[in-house]
């Protein structure tokens, strides 16, 4: 079976018909507020308009959002120009009361990124859980501790993100700003290369961060393991948003990674471990079919050969990959490859 490298690509063209929200809002957002806290002089709309390049229709949009939940002070300079800060009183925060619950949920979000240590969102949150420690009293914080018992960090897998920390930041801003990166990457067993690219997203899978780019002049969607950036350069310049359902991408892949072979597959489960497939869903558009004999049927339209018969295999003899054709010969391949390993010698 042809495993892939940790670079791969598909073409996702937009729906032209079908005009979506913009769907960087939240990181903009994002942006937008670390650019407030950490300025010590205010910021007019033009002003954060051209730091993220964007209108400043759309600024002053995100301002009115942010506003909703965090303190914007708006200051006149003049009679028309307004300029913006934040209020680092954050609204009086020694008079906000937690609730139990509300606590607990804070917890268990840092406690659930617990992979995420040494990257800034996994740093903010446990900032923010410092800072909530330094307004409860002894007493409290022994039932915060007490508390934070319930939800136990497990983490399995993960990478280390600390020396990439200043990295992720970066990656950031860069997909905030659309701003152009040079990226050198290795892949699996290849030498590093580097890429001019144009980063889209983050994404954060099975405690590993992905960051999804067009690379070079290529209107396709690449996929990069975060761990193997070994070097980043944001530069200064510019791209425009490519006409990409980015959204529409990630949703089409099973694990991470899309190619442009999408097949019919389909695998048929024992009944033994049948109720498992019920309880999870793998796959946005996986069809689950339960037969009279309490077999279950499991159906989707995937490209990810690679990371589906991995997945199969896992049941052992309690599964069998159906279709198409040539995965299933692929494991069979293994399943042999796997025999030949674990024949015992001739004595």
């Amino acid at each position: 079976m042809p495993w892939p490298e940790n670079a791969l690509v598909t073409d996702t063209p937009a729906k032209p018909a079908e005009r979506r929200p913009d769907s960087q809002q939240l990181v903009r957002q994002w942006a937008l507020l670390r650019l407030l806290a950490d300025a010590n002089d205010a910021y007019s709309v033009k002003e954060l308009a051209d730091q993220l390049n964007t209108s400043k229709a759309t600024v002053e949009r995100d301002l009115a959002t942010l506003e909703r939940d965090f303190a914007l002070v708006e200051e006149s300079v003049g009679k028309q120009k307004k300029v913006y800060r934040i209020d680092h009183k954050i609204r009086a925060l020694d008079t906000i009361k937690f609730g139990t619950t509300e606590l607990l949920s804070i917890y268990a979000a840092q406690a659930t990124m617990a992979s995420l240590a040494g990257t800034p969102l996994h740093d903010d949150l446990q900032s923010v859980m410092t800072k909530i420690r330094g307004f409860l009293s002894p007493r409290h914080n022994g039932g915060l501790a007490a508390l934070s018992r319930v939800f136990v960090p497990h983490v399995r897998g993960h990478v280390d993100y600390e020396p990439q920390a200043d990295q992720i930041d970066e990656i950031v801003d860069a997909i905030a700003r659309r701003r152009i990166c040079a990226i050198t990457y290795q892949a699996a067993g290849k030498e590093p290369r580097e890429h001019r690219a144009r980063p889209l997203r983050l994404v954060w899978h099975r405690s590993a961060l992905y960051v999804l780019a067009c690379l070079g002049e290529h209107q396709r969607i690449t996929t990069l393991a975060f761990h193997r950036v070994r070097k980043l350069e944001i530069s200064t310049e510019e791209f425009a948003a490519p006409r990409l359902d980015v959204e529409g991408h990630i949703s089409k892949a099973f694990g991470i990674f899309v190619s442009d072979q999408e097949e019919d597959v389909e695998i048929m489960f024992d009944g033994e471990v049948a109720w498992s497939l019920e309880e999870r869903t793998f796959h946005p558009n996986e069809h689950k079919e339960r037969r009279p004999d309490g077999s279950l049927v499991y159906r989707l339209r995937s490209s990810a050969q690679w990371e589906i018969i991995p997945w199969v295999q896992s049941f052992g003899a309690l599964a069998e990959l159906v279709a198409p054709i040539s995965w299933r010969d692929a494991l069979r391949a293994n399943v042999e490859a796997m025999m030949e390993r674990y024949r015992v010698p001739a004595s």
